[in-house]
């Protein structure tokens, strides 16, 4: 028996040859799954989301509205 064989325990046994790098895998897959997660939990919540979107809404009716009433004066003002 070698030196290498000797400070490898995994070098005797072929069931469990790989279970190091299998167990690497699962520690990456883990830390990979609790950084999705982490990221889902920063986001903002759905309420604070529909009131944005209604805010950006509304502010783009009224620049619009603005708008078509300038136009509106305009044309009236130029029709004397």
């Amino acid at each position: 028996m070698s030196e290498s064989d000797k400070k490898n325990p995994n070098s005797f046994c072929k069931a469990h040859s790989g279970i190091e790098q299998k167990l690497k895998s699962l520690e990456n897959d883990t830390k990979d799954q609790w950084t999705a997660i982490n990221q889902l939990r920063n986001r903002l919540p759905a309420w604070a989301t529909i009131v944005i979107s209604l805010l950006t809404f509304l502010l783009g009716a009224t620049a619009t509205y603005a708008g078509l009433a300038v136009k509106v004066i305009q044309t009236a003002g130029n029709g004397k």
